[in-house]
């Protein structure tokens, strides 16, 4: 039982990719000594990339458009924020005048 385990944990370890290897499996060698140290740095940054670009991609096929009732609460939500950021920039304004009015005499 033990020689049958030890066989599948050899097995696996032998299977399992790692590094480099895993996301180019034409690479005949184990370690990437035999190629350039050019090619090595493109590798290094494309590779990080293209998990990134899965995930994005991922992320575009989930999104969906709003309804017309979510729209419409974002709309609203967005226009009331406005109001109020032009209210306090009015108040500002009608504060500011009397104030340099009063320094500038």
């Amino acid at each position: 039982m033990e020689q049958l385990l030890s066989r599948r944990r050899r097995l696996r370890h032998k299977s399992a990719k790692r590094g480099l290897t895993k996301y180019l499996p034409d690479i005949k060698c184990k370690s990437l000594d035999g190629v350039g140290r050019k090619i090595k740095d493109q590798l290094g940054f494309v590779l990080p990339s293209s998990g990134f670009c899965k995930n994005s991609l991922r992320f575009y096929k989930r999104c969906t458009k709003p309804d017309r009732q979510e729209f419409q609460r974002i709309s609203g939500a967005i226009g009331v924020g406005f109001l109020l950021m032009g209210l306090i920039g009015f108040a500002v304004k009608l504060m500011h005048i009397p104030i340099v009015n009063i320094i500038m005499d």
